[in-house]
């Protein structure tokens, strides 16, 4: 426990700052996981806990050389992004650069804009009927989005104040204790990264958005971030948010900032 109480105030600096500076909090963060696992580069933060496990590697890329568990599931998902018209979306018209672009914060709306949310737009456009915000279609479809846009680098723009105070709204909840158990985001996927949780190494919170929607064994299927989101909310046992509230794509928009320069990718297998 004074371990842990030693590393949290050595980056406690990452929680209160008044006004947001991506660059500055990212290269802390980088930092921080760089002294923890100083043989791990930066780029292989897109594989997330199979950067740290080398008997969980061998596993991920024996299911990546086979046929991954979600493959059809994309290519369902790519189907129907033709079949109900999405790419007839201004938004959506080129996928790969969609991809890229969000999360990004709207000045019209003053709100930050997620994939996801664009989807949803888009398919009651199209449809005339609402979609879903976590898993099958939706996952489904923006999945297929992301593995046209795979190999290119998260860009999360933060310009101005409204965008400022998005940003750090979404760091505070991710630094920020809640629940019965009294813990945040950060507590397992930095300050415990790479330690386990009963059978499980916990991920690096560094790279966590370069594969999503993810796949995960727990689930049987795709999900997206915010469906891990809410699963790690029950698991702390708290006040759960909704997807696609402003709260919880504040929370995106900071969490996607921290994987900047990092490659997106299409090995989207974890357990």
């Amino acid at each position: 426990m004074k371990k842990l109480i030693t590393v949290v105030a050595g980056i406690g600096f990452l929680v209160g700052a008044a006004s947001a500076d991506v660059a500055s909090d990212q290269k802390d963060l980088i930092g921080y996981f760089k002294a923890l696992k100083p043989n791990v580069e930066f780029a292989d933060y897109t594989n997330g806990v199979y950067a740290y496990d080398a008997g969980s590697r061998d596993q991920f890329e024996e299911i990546l050389d086979g046929i991954p568990p979600y493959e059809e599931a994309v290519e369902k998902g790519g189907k129907e992004f033709v079949k109900f018209g999405l790419n007839k979306c201004a938004a959506l018209k080129d996928p790969a650069a969609s991809r890229v672009k969000h999360p990004y914060f709207d000045e019209a709306t003053q709100k930050v804009v997620t994939l996801e949310a664009v989807l949803k737009a888009c398919y009651l456009k199209q449809t005339g009927k609402k979609l879903g915000s976590n898993k099958g279609k939706i996952a489904r479809i923006s999945a297929w989005i992301s593995d046209q846009a795979a190999g290119e680098k998260v860009n999360v723009k933060v310009e101005g104040a409204a965008a400022n105070a998005a940003y750090n709204q979404g760091k505070a909840y991710f630094y920020g204790k809640r629940g019965e158990f009294n813990m945040s985001c950060a507590d397992c996927h930095v300050y415990n990264a790479g330690k386990k949780a009963r059978a499980d190494i916990l991920s690096p919170a560094l790279g966590h958005t370069t594969h999503v929607p993810m796949y995960r064994a727990k689930w049987a299927g795709l999900g997206t971030l915010q469906r891990r989101y809410g699963g790690c909310l029950k698991n702390m046992r708290a006040k759960p948010i909704s997807s696609q509230s402003e709260l919880m794509n504040n929370l995106e928009y900071f969490h996607q900032a921290m994987s900047n320069g990092l490659e997106i990718t299409d090995a989207r297998y974890r357990k």
